[in-house]
């Protein structure tokens, strides 16, 4: 069977927004050759960056015609699109809305975290099928047999005039069994040449990996336990340390970004894969730009980390109020446990980049101001300021909802399919300590505080701050 795999494009106020290789394609694919099945992925965020009009976003990759055309040429069988996160829903909805008005008798599958947990809408806008959490087993089910009498695990789908949603309950115990991501399916070295500039500098390559997945952990804003699960599950440090020699040694690739929900959760497996990266690969670099856990680092494994290669890591503080850190995100960690390993790392040589949430609820000024002062304290070398999204799927979602907490249109859920990822930067909760044009404008405060903060302490980052608008607008370097 022809099979066609079409990850979405992106949409950034960065027009050089790095372009990373979509792991979860990647392994389905692989998934579905190995059971003999003919597999094309066509990557639409392969491709420039438009200015959009009236916008402050760029759009990044192929155009939905161009996508369309693309899809036509190769003369499907069946065709999955990816819907990795909510703020590509909209991208994804109008490319296979158009696919089946084009091509009506192909059928069309989704798959993604929010195809995973807001499955109902998707099949009301004209998708055929719906894969549910990690989809290398239940697609390749899928095309086999079809949604024979509505049974298949992981699917929702319509039958018999209803929709039959059955989650996955048979998640992937032994991932060594997975097949590497089938990056020879697209022009990988152009991943390589679009990867740096975030987190790490620009002109290096960068590709990621990802070695354990699940998360047994509870935070209220996170949906991600949806499509992996609770349970964690891991690769062999041998398992990993292969795939790192096929991306090195067959790609070239300068530095490894895991990214692992959970990379350091079991301590000698990180010791054993770190020594495995010290021992065979001498100059790689390796980041964590999906964060990694406080609670499961201590001085003597960061030590290791720098050793092994490790460069910077992305640290979740989330809140400098202990109230909101432990009882409404539920991360059951203390503000200290963020200032004790950030110290750690400074002293192994370690950028520390920090995630920050602001928004949730019984988030006042006063809690806001503690979270601030918190995160200047720490001499970060990057930071992510983020209002919290009440994703669906999550706690946060349920209790807002609940509560009467959701701005009107979201909760409808109409402005997903019309609004771009912008709407995901704009406060969607409302709640009688703090109002949202409030929690804007201390956004805005704090992001410009650790800035001046930043560039004070640090010389050279001022020059360059004060360069780069005078390189973009001579074009330099491109």
């Amino acid at each position: 069977m022809k099979v066609l795999l079409i990850n979405p494009p992106l949409k950034s106020s960065n027009p050089d927004e790095p372009v990373p290789f979509p792991l979860g394609l990647g392994y389905l694919a692989a998934a579905v050759r190995d059971a003999g099945h003919q597999v094309t992925l066509l990557d639409g965020s392969l491709g420039l960056s438009v200015s959009e009009p009236h916008e402050e976003l760029f759009y990044i990759g192929l155009s939905i015609p161009e996508i369309v055309t693309r899809a036509i040429q190769e003369e499907p069988e069946v065709i999955g699109i990816s819907i990795p996160f909510t703020s590509r829903l909209k991208v994804s909805v109008e490319i296979l809305q158009r696919l089946k008005k084009t091509m009506p008798d192909v059928p069309i599958v989704a798959g993604g975290m929010h195809a995973t947990v807001d499955p109902e809408a998707l099949l009301d806008n004209g998708v055929d099928a719906v894969l549910l959490g990690e989809a290398e087993r239940s697609f390749v089910k899928y095309l086999h047999d079809g949604c024979i009498k509505g049974d298949l695990t992981g699917v929702a789908h319509h039958w018999e005039g209803s929709k039959q949603i059955r989650i996955q309950t048979d998640h992937i115990t032994d991932l060594d069994e997975l097949l590497f991501p089938a990056r020879d399916l697209v022009p990988f070295e152009t991943y390589l040449k679009r990867s740096g500039g975030r987190w790490i500098r620009q002109g290096l390559k960068v590709a990621s990996v990802i070695s354990s997945r699940g998360c047994p952990y509870r935070c209220t804003f996170c949906s991600a336990f949806r499509v992996a699960g609770r349970k964690y599950r891991k690769r062999s440090p041998e398992n990993v340390l292969a795939e790192i020699d096929e991306l090195v040694h067959r790609y070239k690739t300068d530095v490894i970004a895991f990214e692992d929900d959970n990379l350091t959760a079991d301590r000698q497996r990180a010791v054993d894969l770190f020594e495995g990266i010290m021992e065979r690969f001498h100059k790689l670099q390796w980041i964590t730009p999906n964060g990694i856990s406080i609670k499961n680092l201590d001085r003597d494994l960061i030590q290791l980390m720098r050793r092994s290669g490790c460069r910077s890591v992305n640290l979740a503080f989330e809140s400098g109020d202990p109230h909101i850190l432990q009882e409404v995100m539920k991360k059951n960690l203390d503000p200290e446990d963020g200032s004790r390993v950030r110290n750690w790392c400074r002293e192994a040589g370690i950028a520390v980049n920090g995630y920050f949430v602001l928004g949730m609820p019984g988030e006042t000024i006063d809690s806001m101001e503690r979270t601030r002062d918190y995160a200047l304290s720490l001499d970060l070398d990057g930071i992510g300021i983020f209002i919290a999204t009440p994703f669906r799927g999550t706690e946060l979602y349920d209790l807002c909802q609940r509560e009467g907490y959701l701005d009107a249109e979201y909760a409808r859920g109409d402005v997903l399919f019309q609004s771009d990822p912008e709407v995901l930067h704009k406060p969607l909760i409302e709640t009688p300590w703090l109002k949202k044009q409030d929690l804007v404008a201390f956004q805005t405060q704090f992001d410009t505080e650790f800035m001046d903060n930043f560039l004070a302490k640090r010389p050279m980052a001022r020059i360059k701050n004060w360069l780069r608008p005078i390189v973009q607008k001579a074009g330099w370097g491109k």
